[in-house]
Formats: structure tokens, sequence, C-alpha cells
């Protein structure tokens, strides 16, 4: 068995009911594993990680151990014992297009 830490940031937290969770999952188990076991307890994560064809919704982030997922073998990435993972939201603001004047 292996235990990750799985972290929800922004609004992903009131869904949850928390920023942080420990998964409990098989060994050589994927990142996709861990999802269906946080969205077992939690099922309304489902609609905001997941698309309605049932792929990964592209506004979301996932790092590994500060990884990006996406990066690596998406939702196919091993997870090991101590691994966090943390499920970034998509986040409004940023710099404008041109200064204010």
């Amino acid at each position: 068995m292996a235990r990750v830490r799985v972290k929800t940031l922004g609004y992903l937290q009131n869904i949850a009911g928390g920023m942080e969770h420990e998964i409990e999952v098989e060994s050589r188990s994927t990142v996709e594993d861990v999802l269906k076991r946080l969205v077992d307890t939690y099922r309304e994560l489902s609609s905001e990680l997941y698309t309605r064809e049932g792929s990964l919704n592209p506004r979301i982030r996932i790092l590994v151990n500060g990884r990006d997922i996406s990066h690596m073998k998406g939702l196919e990435t091993s997870v090991s014992d101590g691994d966090i993972i943390a499920i970034i939201p998509p986040i409004g603001g940023g710099v404008p297009p041109y200064p204010y004047i």
C-alpha cells in the first residue's frame, strides 16, 4: 500500500472539505487511481476534475511532487508512498494586456 497526500487548492477546498487529504492506494498506482479514490469520497469533485466525456478537465493542473503531470505520463503517472499531489483549479485575474494610464 502507498499513502499519498492530496492538496486541493482554491475553490476545490470547499468541495473536498479541506485542503489536505491522505489517500491510501495500492502499490504501483497512478494519479488516476488517486483521483478515483478522492472522487469516491467527494463526488462533487467529479464535475470539476473531469469533462462530460470522462477525460481530465484541461483547465485543471495536477502536480506530483511539484512536477506537472502533463510533462510526465499524464493520469498514468505513477505515485509512490509519501508523494504529494496538488490539484490546482483555474485562477482568474492576472496582468492586464496593457498598463493602466
